[in-house]
């Protein structure tokens, strides 16, 4: 299993397809920094920094193509935040993700239904490895 980074994934939310949040699950989309390591396909769990807020969230990443619904072409960073249940609207703002752990490969679901069912039970899985994980510092807010 390949090691996760041991420095943030660094990048400013972008735009996504807006499936995640008429699925239930509003992530916030990364476009990475240049020269920023993104780790290999699959779901994660870790935590959502705003240096600009000092704002930490829990998270359950998933980097990849959304098989599921025939993207197979662009790998996506994809980001839930379990605190914020409605989303948060982070356009243009830059994040960093400290990841915690793999949870699992991405995969092809035959349904969205399945696809729901996985996601519950990957960000109660990110929840459990959260609450026994060091929480980061917050960052530091950007001076006004």
């Amino acid at each position: 299993m390949p090691e996760l980074p041991s420095t943030p994934l660094v990048g400013t939310v972008v735009h996504g397809a807006g499936r995640g949040t008429g699925l239930g699950f509003p992530t916030a989309n990364l476009s990475p920094a240049p020269g920023t390591a993104v780790p290999p396909p699959a779901i994660y769990s870790g935590w959502l920094t705003r240096p600009a807020t000092g704002d930490v969230h829990r998270a359950t990443v998933s980097i990849g193509t959304n098989p599921t619904f025939g993207d197979f072409a662009e790998v996506h960073v994809e980001v839930h935040c379990h605190d914020a249940p409605d989303g948060l609207h982070l356009y243009g703002e830059r994040v960093e993700l400290r990841f915690v752990a793999r949870l699992r490969d991405t995969e092809k679901f035959a349904t969205v239904d399945e696809l729901l069912a996985a996601a519950r039970e990957d960000v109660r899985r990110s929840d459990a490895l959260l609450a026994a994980a060091p929480r980061p510092a917050a960052p530091r807010p950007a001076a006004p």
